[in-house]
């Protein structure tokens, strides 16, 4: 994007804001629960219709944020080359791009980590990005969402008094709960443990 001036600039941050309400109400169609303030994130929409989403997210993501990488792998050493030196080179190449990255299983992955340490940090470092990118995304769109599901039922903005410290705790901790079963739902994050939070946030509990 070539900005000329600030006035551009808020020119463009506002043709963005829009686009985006356009996409919201979009999907909104399609996704009649997307933007209703009284599910939580992940009811709003089935698996199908996120993971439909997501794929549009990575496609963005692997073309105008995270493009294909080509490296030239010499004495086990990866050295990153631009496509046209690396053609010229007669060695083991490695192309890492979102669709290598997602093809790459996590049993698979875990073997990578010990056969093959730089190859498994180059992967698992582009599906952590990735993963990252969409649920910002993601986020992005269901508040866009939720906030034309209010204006159309008609509800005002209002003031929102602070938790009380024990609420505060309590919704910390579903959140996290929340959080690690989408996590472990993806399957994609091996530090997902549903069972191993459950126990930890007992603990926390327990003591008075």
């Amino acid at each position: 994007m070539n900005i000329k001036s600030l006035r551009d600039a808020g020119y463009q941050q506002a043709k963005i804001n829009s686009n985006l309400e356009d996409v919201a109400r979009y999907a909104m169609a399609s996704i009649p629960t997307l933007g209703n303030p009284d599910l939580s994130r992940g009811d709003q929409f089935t698996k199908e219709q996120r993971d439909q989403l997501s794929e549009g997210y990575v496609l963005h993501y692997g073309e105008a944020i995270k493009p294909e990488r080509l490296f030239a792998i010499v004495d086990g050493n990866y050295v990153e080359k631009s496509a046209k030196e690396i053609e010229k080179l007669n060695v083991e190449k490695f192309a890492l791009n979102v669709n290598v990255a997602f093809a790459v299983t996590q049993q698979m992955l875990n073997e990578m980590k010990t056969s093959d340490k730089v190859r498994y940090q180059l992967i698992q470092g582009l599906k952590t990005d990735t993963n990252a990118y969409v649920s910002n995304r993601l986020g992005d769109l269901i508040s866009k969402a939720k906030k034309i599901w209010k204006e159309r039922a008609g509800i005002k903005a209002e003031r929102v008094q602070a938790l009380a410290f024990a609420e505060f705790e309590k919704k910390a901790m579903d959140t996290m709960l929340e959080r690690v079963r989408n996590a472990d739902a993806r399957g994609n994050d091996p530090s997902a443990n549903v069972e191993l939070t459950k126990r930890r946030i007992a603990a926390y509990w327990s003591v008075k």
